[in-house]
């Protein structure tokens, strides 16, 4: 089939094939979260006198659809939000990231100094090779996709094995206590960082 369009009175033909794959090549957004795989989900510890954990992964969307993420939670953390750092070292500023789209075929890091998911006061203290769940929320049905991660001080690292006698652990412990019974230096929420 032809159409006919008149342009500075002459006729043009244009093939209606054409005009369907020009309209096809732009997909509507997945309503879930599609084919989004997350590979290499990790979560650095709190630094010491800190109450905030940072997630790091990998997204792929292995779709044809976009995929929008739009929520972040844990029920092992008070609160979760996803933010990036700014500057070459990443120490420059933080900023909260709104909704994001993962295109189709395409991949998205979140690693230290960028991108980056911050978690808000454990709901206990987490040692390296301990595991927490991070759920992502996709698309206009707010479906949710579960992420597993280990607890590890760098990306590619092997966790350490933590000693009940460990310095660092016992301090985090009693950061996380002092937190719960409002007292401490520590008992201030640092989520204002992401603001």
């Amino acid at each position: 089939m032809r159409l006919r369009l008149f342009y500075g009175g002459r006729a043009i033909c244009v093939s209606a094939l054409l005009l369907t794959v020009a309209a096809c090549s732009s997909s509507t957004p997945a309503a879930n979260c599609g084919r989004l795989k997350v590979s290499d989900a990790w979560v650095r510890p709190a630094h010491l006198g800190s109450r905030e954990m940072a997630g790091y992964f990998t997204l792929s969307n292995q779709g044809a659809s976009d995929v929008v993420v739009n929520g972040v939670s844990s029920t092992q953390f008070a609160r979760a939000v996803f933010q990036k750092k700014s500057g070459a070292d990443g120490h420059d500023g933080v900023q909260r990231l709104e909704d994001f789209t993962v295109t189709a075929g395409k991949t998205m890091k979140f690693a230290p100094g960028g991108r980056e998911v911050a978690l808000y006061s454990p709901t206990q203290s987490y040692d390296p090779g301990d595991q927490v769940e991070i759920v992502l929320a996709c698309g206009s049905d707010q479906a949710k996709l579960a992420v597993p991660a280990v607890v590890r001080a760098h990306a590619g690292t092997t966790p350490s094995v933590v000693t009940s006698g460990d310095t660092d652990a016992d301090t985090r412990e009693q950061i996380i206590r002092d937190a719960r019974d409002g007292g401490g230096a520590s008992a201030a929420d640092d989520s204002k960082t992401a603001n």
